[in-house]
C-alpha cells in the first residue's frame, strides 16, 4: 500500500511512471478496499476462534462436572450397599431376618450366613471414635 501511495504522489507531482506503475495506481482504490475487507475478515475469524475456544472450555467444564457427578453417584451407591451389609453383622438385625420380624423378610440361616460373611469381607470395620 505504501508503494502505491508513493506512485500516486509521484503521479500528482507530474512524474512519468512506467506502464506497470500506472496500472498499479489505477488499482489503488481496489487494493485499499481489498485490504479493508481482509482486515474485517481477519477480525471475524479472530472472533469465531475466540468463541470456539470459549465453547470448548465450557464443554470441558461440563464434562468434568458430569464425571464428578458420576463418581459421586458410584461412591454413594457403594456406601449405601456397605451400610446395608454392615447392618447384617448386628445381632438384632440377624434375629429379625431369621424370624421375619419387624418388617424384615424371612431369610434361611444359610443365606443370612452368606450375607454376614460377605459383609465382613467387603466392609471395613468402622472406627466409631472418628
Amino acid at each position: 500500500q505504501l508503494k502505491l501511495e508513493d506512485y500516486k504522489d509521484r503521479l500528482k507531482k507530474g512524474e512519468a511512471l512506467n506502464q506497470d506503475q500506472m496500472e498499479a495506481v489505477e488499482k489503488y482504490d481496489e487494493v485499499v478496499h481489498n485490504l479493508e475487507f481482509a482486515k474485517e475478515l481477519q477480525k471475524t475469524f479472530s472472533g469465531l476462534s475466540q468463541d470456539l475456544l470459549k465453547a470448548q472450555k465450557k464443554a470441558q467444564r461440563r464434562e468434568s462436572l458430569l464425571k464428578l457427578e458420576a463418581e459421586k453417584k458410584k461412591l454413594r451407591t457403594i456406601l449405601q450397599v456397605q451400610y446395608v451389609l454392615q447392618n447384617f453383622t448386628q445381632e438384632h438385625v440377624q434375629k429379625d431376618f431369621k424370624g421375619g420380624m419387624n418388617g424384615a423378610i424371612y431369610l434361611p440361616s444359610k443365606e443370612l450366613d452368606y450375607l454376614i460373611r460377605f459383609a465382613k469381607l467387603t466392609c471395613p470395620e468402622r472406627n466409631e471414635n472418628l
